[in-house]
């Protein structure tokens, strides 16, 4: 098994790598590619797709970025 923290983070919906590999990137990435199959992936979290996206447009900061970088980072410690 390989050094997860040394990998670079792959989208657990399509398994791209975003530009830096961070689960932040990832997280920019489900976000700017919003299709269903991305979508549903967040939902299925427990999540709200469309609630995060509006929380992350109409506020400062990377608020839901952090919340999905976290639930991308423990989906893969799952793997």
């Amino acid at each position: 098994m390989s050094d997860q923290v040394n990998d670079p983070v792959l989208c657990p919906v399509c398994g791209k790598k975003a530009k830096t590999g961070s689960a932040i990137d990832c997280a920019r990435h489900i976000f700017g590619t919003g299709d269903k199959p991305h979508r549903d992936w967040v939902n299925a979290q427990g999540l709200s797709f469309i609630d995060l996206l509006i929380e992350q447009a109409t506020t400062p900061g990377n608020k839901s970025y952090q919340i999905l970088a976290e639930v991308i980072e423990k989906a893969r410690a799952k793997k």
